[in-house]
C-alpha cells in the first residue's frame, strides 16, 4: 500500500493538560489526517485527530506530517 508517512502523537488527558504527549513512532497512511478524524494508538485505544502540522520537508523518518491526538 502506498501512502504518507506520517509521525503520531498521543496526548491521552487532552491537549495542554496533564501528563505530555507521547510519540508513538511512524506510521504509513492513505491520506493525511484532518482534525476530527479517528485513529488507533499502538495499543488499540481510540484517538481524534486534534491538530496536523506538514512539514516542509521529510523528516529523517521519512514523515511528511505530524499528527497529535487525544483520546476521548
Amino acid at each position: 500500500m502506498a501512502g504518507f508517512r506520517i509521525r503520531l502523537w498521543f496526548d491521552p488527558d487532552g491537549l495542554n493538560r496533564g501528563e505530555p504527549a507521547y510519540d508513538d513512532g511512524v506510521v504509513v497512511l492513505p491520506v493525511i489526517p484532518v482534525p476530527g478524524m479517528e485513529i488507533r494508538d499502538s495499543s488499540g485505544q481510540i484517538a481524534v485527530v486534534q491538530r496536523v502540522v506538514l512539514l516542509t520537508n521529510p523528516g529523517p523518518d521519512g514523515a511528511v506530517a505530524a499528527v497529535v491526538c487525544s483520546t476521548q
